[in-house]
């Protein structure tokens, strides 16, 4: 029934190929190589905090709190900050005027805590006193985030942090259908780092804590000696999205050319790696993967590594039976432990969960309904991949026995984005891709029937196309479920 889903998306990675797909793969290998040192030291470090609760609709309960103590900690940190509580417009223009005033050859950071909205991949922060109820007010009513970002450029400072704690729910979204929840996905000027307290398109709670959930745990590792800024937004992530049960999965873009550490490691503290306990950890991470490619990638970075012979071993690929979808990834696993222990999907396990999910059935009426599915690529480093993964999870949804419309009338859409991002696993000095897609299954005219965030993170070894392209295997039939499941449930 299953065709290799892993070589279809190769094939339609291969279509896009000789363009896009390999402005994609040049992009993401030179994002995932290692930089020089940048904006760390005595360099000049200046944030400005901005904490929106008062909102007249719709009050939050901890911006304010979470702003306060990020500021509290950030000048503990060593950074200038200035502090701007409930603002509106026209003060959030003159803070961020400001900011772009005292931003010199350091460090510049922009923390936001409040409401936020998407109008047209637009990424909007939302004054205490907006009243929107039409799209065309919103350029004009709260305040473009790319305004920050455009004076970051014009400092030509070494490194940047945005942090955008603004997915609550929208309390001007039933004013129009225009405004949509969440925040869009943003590519990372050079030098940079853009995080978001929840994956692009989806909504985070506001916590009944004193602080919200990701401001809690950004706290504690910014805290926390000896961790680079990236570690400390994905221990984040990590930690969010297992205290949320995966509702909440925190996500960052990142075109940092260098090392920045909020908390620097203590004198000693960080001694080189040993080679050995290198050689172990990795050798751990392909066991719990478990395919072959992942032995090769363990026989290419230590051929002469304690484990080769075994890994030599194991690195032919074992005959299946032909029903079996190729569905996680082939060369690649998460390098994150925690990621791991919360995800232990095998290929067999994510199709025989998929086949749980058809087993359920579908009324007649929603499977001989058509469905459009409309995948936008989240920015310049995604260039292709929705048209890959819009492929692959068609070829996925008619093997459900569902019907696609294509171009002609439907009756149903999936719609969304997808973006991608690259790293380098600052220990093992290996290579990451990531896979995001936030998505959701609505009538034609509007009616939401639910929505979506899948993240796939994986090793992507010396073949970045191939890594690729098993994400977006893995990824069409994650979210070929989550749509079959959402479609046809009664």
């Amino acid at each position: 029934m299953f065709t290799n889903a892993a070589t279809r998306a190769r094939q339609t990675l291969s279509r896009f190929g000789r363009s896009s797909a390999a402005a994609v793969l040049a992009l993401l290998c030179a994002a995932a190589t290692a930089a020089p040192a940048a904006g760390g030291g005595n360099a000049p470090r200046v944030a400005l905090v901005i904490g929106n609760a008062a909102y007249p609709t719709m009050p939050l309960a901890n911006p304010l709190n979470d702003a306060r103590a990020i500021a509290d900690t950030l000048e503990k940190l060593g950074f200038q900050v200035i502090r701007v509580e409930n603002a509106k417009l026209p003060q959030m223009f003159d803070a961020v005027r400001q900011f772009g005033t005292a931003l010199k050859s350091g460090v510049g950071l922009f923390y936001y805590a409040g409401h936020g909205a998407q109008v047209k991949g637009r990424n909007y922060l939302l004054p205490v006193d907006a009243s929107i109820t039409n799209e065309d007010e919103v350029a004009y009513k709260a305040f473009d985030v790319g305004l920050v970002l455009e004076k970051m450029e014009a400092a030509k400072n070494p490194l940047n942090v945005v942090i955008l704690d603004a997915c609550r729910n929208n309390p001007f979204a039933r004013n129009t259908r225009s405004i949509t929840g969440g925040l869009a996905q943003m590519d990372a000027p050079a030098g940079a780092i853009v995080a978001f307290a929840t994956a692009p398109g989806a909504e985070a709670a506001d916590g009944s804590g004193k602080n919200g959930l990701y401001t809690t745990y950004l706290l504690r590792y910014m805290a926390t000696p000896g961790l680079k800024v990236e570690d400390v937004f994905k221990r984040t992530r990590v930690a969010v999205k297992q205290d949320s049960a995966g509702r909440q999965i925190p996500w960052e873009s990142t075109s940092l050319e260098g090392d920045f550490y909020f908390t620097p490691p203590a004198a000693g503290a960080a001694p080189a790696p040993d080679p050995a306990r290198l050689d172990d950890e990795l050798w751990a991470l392909v066991e719990s993967s478990d395919t072959p490619s992942a032995y090769r990638a363990y026989i290419e970075k230590y051929p002469s590594g304690a484990h080769v012979n075994e890994a030599r071993s194991r690195a032919t690929p074992k005959s299946k039976p032909a029903a079996a979808p190729q569905a996680r990834s082939n060369s690649g696993f998460s390098f994150s432990a925690e990621e791991a222990r919360m995800d232990r999907a095998t290929t067999e396990g994510r199709a025989q969960q998929f086949q749980s999910q058809l087993a359920a059935g579908c009324p007649p009426a929603r499977r001989n309904a058509r469905l459009r599915i409309e995948l936008q690529d989240g920015g310049t480093r995604s260039s292709g991949l929705a048209g890959a993964l819009g492929e692959a999870l068609a070829e996925r949804l008619r093997q459900a026995g569902l019907k696609l419309a294509g171009s002609g009338p439907a009756d149903y859409r999936v719609q969304g984005t997808v973006g991608a991002q690259a790293s380098s696993h600052r220990v093992l000095r290996l290579n990451q891709v990531t896979l995001n897609a936030a998505f959701a299954v609505s009538t034609m005219d509007g009616q939401n029937l639910a929505s979506h965030v899948t993240r796939e993170e994986s090793f992507a070894g010396a073949d970045m196309q191939a890594a690729m392209a098993d994400i977006v295997a893995a990824q069409a039939i994650e979210i070929a479920g989550l749509v079959y499941t959402d479609l046809c449930k009664k």
